[in-house]
């Protein structure tokens, strides 16, 4: 991975909006108009592409061009060229509220040489007004349960009341394969990734515990990779 993308796939970590939703419990008509949009973007669209899904039939009104290049007329986060290739993050946030209720980043870049901006990542955080200050999923940890790396999906609910992880935390996907050269594919450094975070309750009331997964394209699962018990009294953001 070059500096730049690996910039761009730390800002699509900490970056936040509010475009684009989560479904929850009792979910705002917003929420889930965000959720289906968020679903819609696949990496490897074009700049029109994504601008069509966040905007609609008024997508070209958000639309301009500067360096021979397609972009969004929002402000960008990031713009960086190297390696022949240019970059370009945008972040999408409530700026009225103190704390968005979610918080997105998405990721551009060319092919080397190239002016069409392709996705490359994407990433959506949901928040909640406690003082984690993320959203939680509403099953617990058995007493006694022991987590392990490279548990599935399936395994991690056998450790946890209810059926189902629940609602996640945050979700993230990271594919540069389309933009990337044949080098940097053949160094598996144009791998893809998905990974999604759950927050669960614990049978302490005083802390939680943070489970990321990433998906294993070869087994089609997801995985844990790691887990972090936390205070709930401390935020997350």
């Amino acid at each position: 991975m070059t500096t730049t993308l690996g910039k761009l796939t730390i800002a699509a970590i900490l970056a936040g909006s509010t475009l684009i939703a989560g479904t929850a419990q009792a979910a705002t008509k917003e929420e889930i108009k965000a959720t289906t949009q968020f679903e819609a973007l696949k990496t490897g669209m074009t700049m029109e592409q994504v601008a069509q899904v966040l905007y609609g039939k008024s997508y070209k009104t958000q639309l301009t061009k500067k360096d021979g290049s397609i972009i969004l007329k929002k402000k960008a986060e990031l713009m960086d060229k190297e390696g022949g290739k240019k970059f370009v993050a945008y972040d999408f946030h409530d700026t009225k509220l103190k704390v968005a209720p979610t918080y997105t980043s998405l990721a551009f870049a060319t092919k080397s040489k190239g002016s069409v901006y392709l996705l490359t990542s994407k990433m959506l955080e949901v928040t909640a007004k406690t003082k984690l200050g993320v959203r939680e999923s509403k099953m617990q940890l058995m007493k006694g349960a022991k987590l392990k790396e490279g548990m599935t999906e399936q395994q991690l609910d056998a450790v946890l009341t209810g059926k189902g992880l629940g609602e996640w935390m945050d979700w993230s996907n990271f594919d540069y394969s389309k933009v990337a050269s044949k080098a940097e594919i053949k160094m598996g450094l144009a791998d893809p990734i998905m990974m999604k975070s759950y927050v669960f309750q614990t049978t302490d009331p005083k802390k939680r515990m943070v489970v990321s997964m990433d998906y294993n394209f070869k087994k089609k699962i997801y995985e844990v990779f790691m887990y972090e018990k936390v205070s709930a009294a401390e935020s997350l953001l």
